[in-house]
């Protein structure tokens, strides 16, 4: 093949007296809309770069596509095939001088399916007791004892929660 003469977009070429377009011709201007097609694309040329942010919504996952290994975080894991949520928090508490108990009201962010989920509640400082006294789908309320003697008022109540989701 040899070429005769040389336009800025294109060659003519000796062996059959056709165009040939050179590099860079063909522009995304040039492209009507959905012009290129999948068949056009070639075998692992679309790499995470050419992807906008956002682009892969949870509807083009494949299922069980996801494992825990990917993940950024550690999942709570269960049963399987039942959702579970997982809520945690820190609360500060104070006693006043003639009191040798009181209660945290505990309100969650995201209510559980019904009552049965697991609570699990410490205090800042070990003299301080914390006992679960009611468990309701949207609140926890926990009740902090002090020894008696105890001239220590203040701590902070830590406390996380697990259960099935509210569907």
């Amino acid at each position: 093949m040899t070429i005769r003469e040389t336009s800025a977009n294109w060659s003519d070429v000796e062996d059959d007296g056709g165009h040939v377009l050179t590099d860079d011709t063909i522009r995304a201007s040039h492209l009507q809309h959905r012009s290129v097609r999948s068949e056009a694309i070639e075998d692992y040329a679309v790499h995470s770069i050419h992807l906008s942010s956002e682009s892969i919504i949870s509807s083009k996952l494949a299922l069980e596509s996801v494992h825990p290994s990917h993940l950024s975080f550690n999942p709570v894991q269960g049963i399987p095939d039942i959702p579970l949520l997982q809520q945690f928090g820190y609360i500060p508490f104070t006693f006043s001088d003639e009191l040798d108990s009181i209660e945290v009201t505990i309100p969650l962010q995201t209510p559980y399916q019904d009552e049965h989920y697991v609570v699990v509640a410490s205090c800042s400082d070990p003299l301080f007791q914390a006992g679960i006294r009611k468990r309701q789908d949207a609140e926890i309320v926990i009740q902090i004892i002090r020894p008696e003697d105890t001239m220590i008022s203040e701590g902070g109540l830590h406390w996380i929660s697990i259960g099935r989701m509210a569907t």
